[in-house]
């Protein structure tokens, strides 16, 4: 029986492979922020954060990307 971390890593996995991205922490002063580095085209890293107290209220914001969209264009 796989257990909750290893569905977490295999779903990480998959997407970063998949979309060909890297999640990364920066440490700040002020806080902390988990990064994404583009691996297929030079472009600047980027913010992204995860909202929401359980699984049915969960969303996840880049700024500059509507999320009605993404969520509307989703394969899943």
């Amino acid at each position: 029986m796989i257990n909750r971390k290893d569905q977490i890593h295999a779903a990480l996995y998959n997407a970063a492979v998949d979309a060909g991205f890297m999640l990364y922490a920066r440490v700040e002063l002020v806080h902390n922020k988990v990064m994404v580095k583009d691996l297929l085209e030079d472009t600047p890293d980027f913010e992204v954060t995860f909202t929401g107290t359980d699984i049915s209220d969960m969303d996840v914001h880049v700024e500059g990307v509507d999320n009605s969209k993404q969520i509307a264009d989703s394969r899943i």
